[in-house]
């Protein structure tokens, strides 16, 4: 299950400590980006600037979970996706131990509509080879609006202008039909 740390600070504290008493096993995502995305970035407690913009105490998310009971708690930044993978079967592996519980991962990453963090991450060039078989499994279990089937070609191609360069769907493609090289362009 994943909820956005926005909402998570709104309506997702009271659910996460019902799942925790009544004892609930299972894995909680929270998307982490410091930002209200939603209604127009926003940031959000843990970064610690009031609406106003005056500094307030920051909230860690983290320390709410932990306070919520939760006992397996990790961060990982989702582009890491090799590192997310292997922490998300972890995550699996104990919420089915007979002493396991809830899982949460914080997944920790710049919300990509935040320029100035956006300038910060790696810039990739991101292509669809020939090898691309058609099999859809990068629309389908990835879902990033850059990459589009098209029948014409009977592939999936690469859209550059909804592509952002992060290169994480490099890592999605099961015939290893998307090419992701250093040095693109935003």
């Amino acid at each position: 299950m994943t909820i956005g740390d926005s909402t998570f600070f709104h309506a997702g504290i009271p659910a996460l400590v019902n799942a925790v008493f009544q004892g609930a096993k299972f894995i909680l995502v929270i998307l982490d980006n410091a930002t209200t995305a939603m209604t127009g970035n926003q940031p959000t407690p843990q970064v610690g600037i009031r609406a106003d913009g005056r500094k307030g105490t920051p909230v860690a998310i983290e320390n709410i979970v932990k306070a919520c009971g939760v006992r397996f708690i990790r961060t990982c930044d989702p582009y890491e996706t090799e590192n997310f993978s292997a922490l998300l079967k972890e995550a699996d592996a104990y919420t089915r131990q007979d002493d396991g519980g809830m899982a949460v991962i914080i997944a920790k990453h710049p919300c990509i509509l935040d320029r100035e963090a956006l300038k910060a991450q790696g810039v990739y060039r991101v292509r669809v080879s020939e090898d691309c078989t058609a099999c859809r499994h990068c629309l389908e279990n990835f879902e990033c609006p850059a990459l589009v089937y098209r029948g014409d070609l009977d592939r999936v191609v690469v859209d550059d202008i909804l592509c952002i360069g992060c290169g994480v769907c490099g890592a999605v493609c099961p015939v290893g039909a998307i090419v992701v090289e250093k040095g693109g362009e935003r």
